[in-house]
């Protein structure tokens, strides 16, 4: 099983590939996938760092 401090590393690295891909593409090309990586990640992390706060705040 994951930590949330694991599964949010992946989604950190996901998102640093995500946003590699984004700038390294050319303006012809006409993919979305990029984008849809990019807030897909931001939304994982996000949903990863609010249980983990919530988490965290149960257990005190």
């Amino acid at each position: 099983m994951l930590t949330p401090l694991d599964r949010l590393s992946i989604y950190s690295v996901l998102c640093f590939i995500a946003l590699s891909t984004l700038v390294m593409r050319s303006p012809a090309e006409g993919s979305l996938m990029p984008l849809i990586s990019v807030a897909a990640t931001i939304v994982g992390i996000w949903l990863e760092i609010r249980q983990w706060q919530g988490s965290s705040s149960k257990e005190c």
